[in-house]
């Protein structure tokens, strides 16, 4: 018997390092190496996320929800979904309340969301199913179709889908639906939209549809009319920045609170039309808060294109969130006595970072942006102290690099928005002065007029007369009477001209003082309610430093 160190070879001699009849090493361990591989492919197969390999049953002609017929009906609209990560529900409903579509989630603020719940309710009118995945509760984590209920949902639990439910105006439900994970289409088939594991809610069964889940977003902007300032860009006239900061605080001895301003400097500047470039109308700069115009030095001029980019900035301005004002600010949004009495309406603003003053003006902590417009409205944007906004599920990119913070928060500042009338701005008409009358020129004029109506008979009878008679001294000097008050007429008529045209410019003009009034009510109801939230992206284009709105001069181009 041979032992280990020998093996036998088709001739019948031993060969070395073998044992009699085993197979040489390499070929063990390739089988070896096949082996484990076929086990972990095995357990791969075993382990791998899939769904459950279930006949569909074609049901093309089965609507999801055959009581959802009319999108028109909708009048509510709320989303449901769960954070993984936080283990939280995250609820976003918009509803009419008051034959106004509003936010619940944001204090009721008003929302632009007619043809936007029109749009995700037409989604699921009529929606086939396309066939019937499983039966069973147990596969519903599975296809991520639990439903996100808060008294069911625990902490680590996976599978939770999105809750999409919608109302009729008398709260009935036309729609519940749970919406689960994305499935990849069968092989040669290629729809709009993509695949989704769906199921009633309050039912077992899971179905296979083709969904846009975008319809459903819970996206504040999405639901909000996104323009706040409601100006064109190209209106811009005027601007007005103040860059300082104020604090608030209390005096340690009296018990008085007192506001503590840091003023840098207060740039006035204006758009000429015709030149299509911004000119510095004023610059201050302030020490010790005391005022000192200063002029541009020999090599800074105004930068025009970030000036640009500011009433750009404005004409789209974004906001990311919003809180309810206190009530007893005035309608031009001042703050009333009663109100600087209202120790809880001050502390409101001062948390924000806005504080009433006995005049009844808003000082803001963080300076102010003053917009007038050709038309006469002027917008006073105040900024406040800065915030955090929680991120949303749909949260855009741009959106988190405007400033996010760990968690995925938003950064942002509050933002006082209030309009007011700056005549100023309206360039007033030029009226024309009125011709100089005769002394008596009515008078004759109206005996004119009456002399016309006796002449006109006369004329007929002495024309022939009058050719064939040389005039005398009468007839000349009547004549000459006739040139006088023609005179006089012509005088009149001329400065009755201008008047007309005098008055209707004065009356085109007291129809924009008008118009610019009525505006700046209507824009005041608009704000009047609302401490807006923008990022912080938002508050460097529209509120600039010094050297945000002057720049050194380029140096002049040389070449040839």
């Amino acid at each position: 018997m041979a032992g280990f160190g020998s093996s036998t070879t088709d001739d019948g001699r031993q060969a070395a390092g073998s044992p009699a009849g085993s197979p040489a090493p390499a070929l063990r361990k390739t089988a070896a190496f096949l082996a484990a591989g076929a086990a972990l492919l095995v357990a791969g197969w075993i382990v791998q996320p899939r769904f459950p390999q279930a006949k569909i049953e074609p049901q093309a002609d089965r609507a999801l929800f055959p009581e959802l017929a009319d999108a028109g009906k909708a009048a509510s609209l709320e989303v449901v979904s769960y954070d993984d990560e936080l283990a939280t529900l995250k609820p976003f409903k918009v509803a009419q309340s008051g034959g106004v579509w509003v936010l619940p989630a944001h204090e009721n603020y008003p929302a632009d969301a007619k043809d936007q719940l029109a749009a995700a309710a037409t989604e699921l009118v009529d929606l086939p199913i396309l066939g019937v995945v499983s039966t069973s509760p147990g596969d519903h984590e599975t296809y991520g179709v639990i439903e996100p209920d808060p008294e069911k949902i625990k902490p680590g639990m996976t599978g939770v889908g999105q809750l999409v439910e919608i109302r009729d105006g008398s709260g009935n439900r036309l729609a519940r639906l749970v919406i689960g994970k994305e499935d990849k289409p069968p092989a040669g088939m290629r729809g709009d939209k993509p695949l989704r594991f769906v199921r009633r809610a309050g039912q077992d069964p899971v179905y296979r549809v083709e969904l846009d889940t975008a319809k459903f977003t819970t996206k504040f902007d999405d639901w909000i009319e996104k323009d706040l300032l409601k100006l064109s860009p190209w209106d811009v006239r005027r601007l007005v920045i103040d860059d300082s900061t104020a604090s608030f605080s209390v005096d340690e001895s009296s018990g008085r609170p007192f506001i503590s301003q840091d003023r840098k400097t207060r740039m006035e500047l204006a758009y000429d039309d015709k030149d299509s470039k911004w000119q510095l109308v004023k610059l201050e700069a302030f020490k010790a808060n005391k005022p000192e115009e200063q002029q541009l030095a020999a090599d800074e001029e105004v930068a025009s294109a970030t000036l640009n980019d500011l009433r750009s900035a404005l004409a789209d301005l974004k906001i990311v969130d919003v809180t309810r004002k206190p009530a007893g600010l005035s309608g031009d949004l001042k703050a009333e006595e009663k109100f600087t009495g209202d120790q809880a309406a001050v502390l409101s603003l001062a948390q924000r970072g806005f504080y009433a003053v006995g005049s009844g003006d808003i000082v803001s902590s963080n300076g102010d942006t003053v917009v007038g417009m050709k038309d006469g409205v002027e917008y006073v944007l105040r900024f406040g102290n800065g915030t955090t906004v929680a991120a949303g599920d749909e949260r855009e990119a741009d959106d988190a690099a405007a400033g996010a913070t760990a968690a995925g928060d938003t950064t942002g500042r509050y933002l006082f928005v209030m309009a007011r009338f700056n005549e100023a701005l309206l360039e007033k008409p030029t009226l024309d002065p009125l011709p100089e009358v005769p002394e008596g020129a009515e008078e004759a004029a109206a005996k004119a007029g009456e002399k016309n109506g006796q002449d006109d008979d006369k004329k007929a009878e002495g024309k022939e007369a009058d050719a064939k008679e040389p005039p005398d001294a009468a007839s000349t000097a009547l004549d000459k009477a006739d040139e006088a008050e023609a005179k006089a007429q012509a005088a009149l008529e001329e400065r009755r001209r201008v008047e007309r045209e005098n008055r209707r410019k004065q009356e085109d003009y007291d129809a924009q003082v008008k118009a610019a009034q009525k505006r700046v009510r209507e824009l005041n109801s608009r704000f009047a309610d609302w401490y807006y939230i923008v990022s912080d992206k938002e508050y460097a284009k529209i509120h600039l430093d010094r050297a945000g709105v002057i720049q050194k001069q380029s140096p002049p181009d040389t070449a040839e």
